[in-house]
C-alpha cells in the first residue's frame, strides 16, 4: 500500500469514527438540554397553576397534560420525576409521557400537582434537530476528506515522480540522476542524500567495471601463454612421468581459463551489461545445441528425445540463450548414466531437461548456489549461470528428481501470474 493511499485511509477511518463518536455525543446534549428546557417548562406551568387556585381557587385539569387535586396532609408527595406510559386512542398503543408530581400547600389546603409531557414529541423534535445536523457533519466531512486527498495528491506528486525517476535509473546509461525541486524540507534533504548517493555508487560501479574487465583480459592473456607454451612442450621428446605433469597442467589451466570467463560473465550479467529487449527462440538454440552434442551422445549411448509442443521465446540476446541450454545439455551429459536417457520438452512458456543419473543430496534451494558441486571436477557455476541468466530474462528454474530420474524446469513469470489471473 502507498503511503498517502495509507494515509488517506487512516484520515477516512478517523473521520468515521469522529462522526459517530460526535453524533453519540450530540445526541446525549440535545437530549439533556430539551430535558432541561421541559422541567423548566414543567416549573412555570406549576407556578401559573398555584397563581390560579390562589386567585379563583379553582383546580385547573387537562387530562392527561395537566391534573390537580385537593389532598389531605397524610397524602401529601415529595416532588420528582418519573416516566410512566398512558393509553393513546388515536394510535392505540402506549406511548411514554415524564410525570412531575408535587404537593403545594395554599391557604391552609393541600393540593397534588400531576404535569405531564409526552417524550414521543421530546423525541421527534430531537431526530428533527439531530437528522439536518447530521447530514450537515457528513457533508463537512465528505467535503474535508476528498479536499484533503488532492491535497495530498498534489503534494505528493514531486514525490511520486522522483521516485520513478529512481526506479528507472541505471548505471549503464551513464546518465545523472536527476531529480525535482519539492519546496519541502524534508523531501527535498532526501534528493540531495539520494543523488549523492547515487553518484557515488556510480563512481564505485564504473571503477568496479573497469577492474572486473581489466582483470579479465589480464588474466586470460597470461593463461593462453602459459597453455601455448605447454602445448609446445608436448612436442618435444621429454620422459613419460615429465609427460604427465605436462597434461595435468594443460588440464588445470583450461579449467582455470573456463572459470575465468564464467566469473567474468557472471559479474556482466549482475551489472545489467545485457540486452533484455531482444527477442531468441529456445526452440532453434536447442536444436542448435543438440546437433553440436550428437557425438556426445553416441559416445556414451545416451538416447535423446525432443518434443515440442510450442514456441518457447526469451527476452535475452541469443549469445546468452546459448549459454543457458548449452550448461543445462552439458550438466544433463556430464551427470547421466550410461546407456541413458535426456528427455527435452518445450512448450509455450516452458523448458523441461530432464535426464538419468545417479542419486544425489542436492535440493532446490543448493543446486543452484556457486561453487556447490557433488561428485564432480567442475568448479560449481555452470549451474550458478543458469539461474542468473533465468532472473536476467524473467524466468524461473526449478530443480526435482525421482527414480534416478533429475529436470530442470524453465519457465516464464509473465505466463505464472496470467495463468493465476
Amino acid at each position: 500500500m502507498k503511503f498517502i493511499s495509507k494515509i488517506n485511509k487512516q484520515y477516512f477511518w478517523t473521520l468515521i469514527l469522529l462522526l459517530i463518536g460526535i453524533s453519540f455525543i450530540g445526541y446525549f446534549i440535545l437530549k439533556g438540554i430539551l430535558e432541561k428546557e421541559l422541567r423548566e417548562d414543567i416549573f412555570e406551568k406549576e407556578f401559573a397553576i398555584i397563581n390560579e387556585i390562589r386567585s379563583t381557587g379553582k383546580l385547573p385539569n387537562l387530562y392527561p397534560i395537566i391534573e390537580t387535586r385537593e389532598i389531605v396532609k397524610l397524602k401529601a408527595q415529595p416532588k420528582s420525576f418519573n416516566t410512566i406510559y398512558l393509553y393513546d386512542n388515536a394510535e392505540d398503543e402506549n406511548e411514554p409521557y415524564i410525570e412531575y408530581t408535587n404537593t403545594v400547600a395554599i391557604n391552609h389546603h393541600y393540593y397534588l400537582i400531576k404535569l405531564r409531557h409526552s417524550l414521543v414529541e421530546n423525541d421527534e423534535l430531537i431526530i428533527a434537530i439531530a437528522i439536518p445536523l447530521l447530514i450537515l457533519l457528513i457533508l463537512t466531512f465528505a467535503i474535508s476528506y476528498i479536499l484533503t486527498k488532492k491535497m495530498n495528491k498534489t503534494i505528493w506528486k514531486d514525490f511520486e515522480h522522483n521516485l520513478s525517476e529512481i526506479e528507472n535509473f541505471s548505471f549503464n546509461n551513464k546518465q545523472t540522476l536527476v531529480l525535482k525541486q519539492t519546496n519541502i524540507e524534508e523531501f527535498d534533504k532526501l534528493n540531495v542524500v539520494i543523488k549523492t548517493l547515487s553518484n557515488k555508487l556510480q563512481r564505485d560501479y564504473e571503477t568496479l567495471k573497469e577492474f572486473s574487465e581489466n582483470a579479465s583480459h589480464e588474466i586470460q592473456t597470461p593463461l593462453s601463454i602459459i597453455l601455448m607454451n605447454l602445448e609446445e612442450l608436448l612436442q618435444e621428446d621429454i620422459p613419460e612421468e615429465a609427460l604427465k605433469y605436462v597434461v595435468k597442467s594443460i588440464n588445470a589451466v583450461k579449467r582455470l581459463s573456463t572459470l575465468n570467463k564464467s566469473l567474468v560473465l557472471m559479474t556482466k550479467i549482475e551489472n545489467g551489461q545485457f540486452n533484455t529487449n531482444a527477442k531468441t527462440s529456445v526452440n532453434d538454440v536447442t536444436k542448435e545445441k543438440i546437433e553440436e552434442f550428437t557425438p556426445l551422445f553416441k559416445n556414451n549411448n545416451i538416447q535423446l528425445r525432443l518434443e515440442e509442443k510450442g514456441e518457447f521465446i526469451l527476452n535475452i540476446e541469443k549469445q546468452l540463450v546459448e549459454i543457458l541450454v548449452n550448461n543445462l545439455l552439458s550438466n544433463a551429459i556430464k551427470h547421466n548414466l550410461s546407456d541413458g536417457f535426456i528427455h527435452i520438452t518445450i512448450e509455450d512458456s516452458t523448458l523441461q531437461i530432464c535426464n538419468s543419473g545417479e542419486k544425489n543430496t542436492l535440493t532446490n534451494n543448493t543446486i543452484f548456489k556457486r561453487f556447490i558441486k557433488e561428485n564432480s571436477p567442475s568448479y560449481g557455476l555452470g549451474l550458478a549461470i543458469v539461474k542468473q541468466l533465468c532472473n536476467l530474462s524473467k524466468s524461473t528454474i526449478t530443480y526435482s528428481n525421482y527414480d534416478n530420474t533429475h529436470c530442470f524446469t524453465l519457465t516464464k513469470k509473465e505466463n505464472n501470474k496470467n495463468k493465476l489471473l
